[in-house]
């Protein structure tokens, strides 16, 4: 994969202070990938070489794939800024202007199974099964902005911004869109009545904004154009000794999609005291999507076609940010103290589940909410067992229970563990048992350094988040002879008084089942605590005196060693790392952070 950059600017200054700038930009991205299926072999008892199978293959089969990618990527700024100060303490600048953006794309593939030989691995030496693919795409956006800044003696500050911004991936009168914003700052400070406290307070600034920016990154380049699947010599009739080429009737197109708008609003405060040895900043954000483009409404199945995806979800997200930081000096000791948090929830406002079924986002609901079962504990016995499932039926769920199974509550007291309808007014048993959401992240650094020495220590973690772990790496036995996982934590299963392994009543894992996922459900017992602190980093260091390091010719010199996730706190099952979970591999099948202690020296001449 190549990429080029290249830009391209010019800037003329008509009068003073008043300038013209004209920008372009083009980034280029060319990406050939080749890859290639060649005979597999093994040797039998006898060490004779032959040829096997494998992901399903014909024993013996080739094949080659090539693949060709290029992407062009345009943007174009012809703006202009005219700004004047006065003597007075104001300030003015104005600006306005246009920018546009072109992204094209192309591609090409072509694949052939059966090489003639296997040392000439291309396309031309295969054999069997032609296939080739390739087209092109692209969008463009257009966009008219202007913007206004005020100032007086860095004591009020104004802002003001309008965008007028076209797409082609809209039509008709959605494909335009007009975004302001502004945002108005008070240097406390500045003021006079504030004269008497600059000495302890230095900085004393209260911020406040307010926005609006568009969205048009929808999941089609082309979400307004009918689309036919085709297909050639994949009929299900002979037409002359040859399969009929097909053709699919398209579904249907909104022309009513437009932009998704992004309203935003924030207050702010910065502060600086006791001669900027105690600094922060604290802001309280809220931030609403609007108009989001969200699942087809449902229609009638006499439609005969899919329904089309339009505007018609809202999402809230909303939080905060704090920074705190103290630095000083004691005679020949500097030392500094610095933390930040932040926390940031996400609730959807609107969406169109008519039913609220727990399947899908419904309005209210609250991003990485947890719905599952409350767990009364672990049968040790199969008469307790029996006792429970004389009060509960817990057939929905599985059959066969006994000792060593879960043992679930029935919150509704109808009797039976189920979900019900699954619906937010009909839900079960369920219930919201925990949200998945990192809440409160947060940092604290520490740092000194005392005649030559220097110490710095950071920590990083997360104050609140809740996680449902499934999967083979949390259970063990589960996922059949192919995922089933053995780690140590997975000794703690239960076991009863005859078991020849010796009986474990209390364990923290149900008994093992291969077959069965009852014991599974998501439930509150096996929920993990996935907050954490963790010693990101320590290092520790020293640096030679320079009359020393200047009579060798050298600027300086320091040695240090430094620990990379050397220490965590977390209640966690040891088996994940709090910090590495979520995404695609969820599960815990990834590479490991590693706890690293390097030594170092850095030489400046």
């Amino acid at each position: 994969k190549d990429y080029a950059y290249q830009q391209l600017q010019l800037v003329i200054e008509p009068i003073k202070d008043w300038k013209i700038y004209a920008e372009g930009n083009l980034n280029t991205i060319t990406n050939f990938q080749h890859w290639e299926v060649l005979p597999v072999y093994a040797h039998d008892v006898n060490g004779d070489q032959y040829a096997f199978s494998w992901d399903g293959r014909a024993v013996g089969s080739t094949t080659v794939n090539e693949y060709g990618y290029k992407e062009n990527f345009m943007t174009t700024n012809i703006y202009s800024d005219y700004f004047k100060q006065f003597d007075n303490g104001h300030f003015i600048k104005v600006m306005g202007g246009f920018n546009a953006e072109v992204m094209k794309t192309r591609s090409l593939s072509a694949q052939g199974d059966g090489l003639i030989t296997p040392s000439v691995p291309t396309v031309n030496t295969t054999t069997t099964n032609p296939s080739v693919g390739g087209g092109y795409a692209h969008w463009s956006t257009a966009g008219f902005f202007g913007r206004l800044n005020y100032n007086y003696k860095e004591r009020y500050l104004v802002e003001a911004n309008v965008r007028y911004d076209g797409t082609s991936r809209f039509v008709g009168d959605e494909r335009w869109g007009v975004f302001p914003s502004f945002s108005l700052g008070w240097n406390i400070a500045r003021e006079d009545f504030f004269a008497d406290y600059t000495d302890k307070v230095s900085t004393l600034k209260l911020r406040g904004s307010w926005g609006q920016l568009g969205n048009m990154n929808t999941k089609l380049w082309y979400p307004f154009y009918q689309s036919m699947s085709v297909g050639t010599n994949n009929g299900y009739w002979l037409v002359d000794g040859e399969k009929t080429n097909t053709a699919y009737a398209p579904g249907i197109v909104s022309s009513l999609m437009t932009w998704e708008t992004i309203e935003s609003w924030n207050l702010g405060l910065d502060w600086g005291a006791f001669n900027n040895r105690l600094t922060g900043t604290f802001d309280y954000f809220k931030r609403s999507t609007k108009d989001m483009v969200g699942p087809a409404p449902e229609l009638s199945s006499v439609l005969g076609t899919g329904v089309p995806k339009i505007n018609n979800s809202d999402m809230e997200s909303y939080g905060f940010e704090l920074e705190v930081s103290w630095r000083d000096r004691i005679g020949d000791l500097s030392y500094g103290v610095k933390a930040v948090v932040s926390d940031a929830q996400q609730k959807v406002t609107r969406y169109p589940n008519k039913s609220n079924s727990l399947s899908t986002w419904y309005s209210g609901r609250m991003n990485g909410d947890i719905w599952g079962y409350t767990t009364l504990g672990i049968a040790k016995t199969q008469e307790e067992m029996d006792a429970h499932l004389a009060k509960v039926n817990q057939s929905r769920l599985g059959n066969q229970w006994g000792a060593g199974d879960i043992m679930y509550a029935d919150l509704n007291g109808d009797g039976e563990i189920s979900n019900g309808a699954n619906t937010l007014a009909d839900h079960g048993d369920l219930k919201i048992i925990g949200n998945n959401t990192p809440r409160y992240n947060y940092g604290i650094t520490l740092d000194a350094a005392y005649k030559g020495f220097d110490f710095s220590v950071f920590f990083q973690g997360i104050g609140k988040r809740d996680y449902w772990v499934s999967g083979a790496y949390f259970w063990g036995a589960t996922g059949g002879m192919w995922q089933s996982a053995g780690f140590t934590e997975h000794w703690d299963f239960f076991r009863g008084e005859d078991n020849p392994l010796g009986a474990n009543l209390n364990a923290y894992y149900p008994r093992p089942l291969f077959t069965s996922g009852k014991n599974m459900q998501t439930q509150s017992r096996y929920l993990q605590d996935a907050s954490y602190l963790r010693m990101k980093n320590i290092q520790l260091g020293y640096t030679l005196p320079k009359s020393i390091t200047s009579k060798a010719g050298m600027q300086s010199v320091r040695v240090y060693v430094s620990g990379d996730n050397l220490a965590t706190i977390s209640s966690m099952s040891k088996i994940f790392d709090p910090e590495t979970i979520g995404g695609a591999w969820g599960d815990g099948k990834l590479y490991p952070l590693s706890k690293t202690i390097s030594v170092g020296l850095n030489v400046n001449f």
